[in-house]
């Protein structure tokens, strides 16, 4: 019988889980833009790409912006929420990432209400983006899941899905996924702590090659992915 104490963690491996049908796998976050260029054609160039660029960005951008979402839910100031939104929205340069989080984030906040949220009484949030960071960490503290599971998880779905896309993109196998995926994990773990607390306006990433790759997709002749 699993202790009441826990009972968000139902939540979050599910919310945490690459089926979960949030249209996800529609997206390669920048991914198949920046192999295009060549930046990355190999395993060992992916995990440079993920544990430089896109822990970077996770760390400088999407764990702070879970923890404030979260923290405003638990202090009762929605209307934070919104700022949240809007600066996730206005810290991706690239149309295309602005979208794919939008569109994540919207299908996460219609998959919970429809599931975990269905009884729960959840508050009525008039969202103008839907930024994925955002929304999870409001979920996830409409759920009791510690602040630290909310990051969590969404630094495990962001990597999960950056080499889910690459088993498509480039020549390499599920194993290496997920030995490439562990490593990941147990880099950022030590920096999570003070992402987790960083001020509003230390908010930011910048990353020319990345942005400028998942720009040049949009018009890109052939493409797999959305974004």
């Amino acid at each position: 019988m699993i202790d009441d104490d826990f009972s968000w963690l139902a939540a979050v491996m599910h919310f945490s889980d690459g089926v979960l049908p949030v249209g996800a796998y529609a997206h390669s976050l920048g991914l198949e833009g920046v192999v295009q260029t060549g930046m990355v054609k190999s395993g060992d160039e992916l995990e440079t790409f993920l544990l430089r660029d896109v822990s970077d960005s996770l760390l400088w951008v999407d764990v702070p912006l879970v923890a404030h979402a979260w923290r405003a839910c638990e202090s009762g100031q929605l209307a934070l929420l919104h700022e949240l939104d809007e600066l996730c929205w206005a810290a991706r340069p690239a149309r295309q990432l602005r979208e794919s989080a939008s569109k994540i984030g919207r299908q996460q906040w219609r998959v919970y209400q429809q599931t975990w949220a269905r009884d729960a009484g959840l508050p009525d949030i008039d969202w103008v983006y839907h930024q994925s960071p955002v929304v999870l960490g409001c979920l996830m503290h409409h759920q009791g899941a510690p602040v630290a599971a909310a990051c969590w998880s969404f630094v495990y779905q962001t990597y999960s899905a950056f080499l889910q896309a690459a088993l498509k993109l480039l020549p390499i196998g599920p194993r290496l996924t997920q030995e490439v995926l562990q490593r990941a994990l147990r880099e950022i773990r030590p920096q999570l702590a003070e992402a987790m607390h960083r001020e509003l306006d230390e908010i930011g990433s910048f990353n020319p090659v990345w942005d400028l790759a998942a720009a040049q997709h949009e018009g890109a002749k052939a493409r797999m992915f959305i974004s």
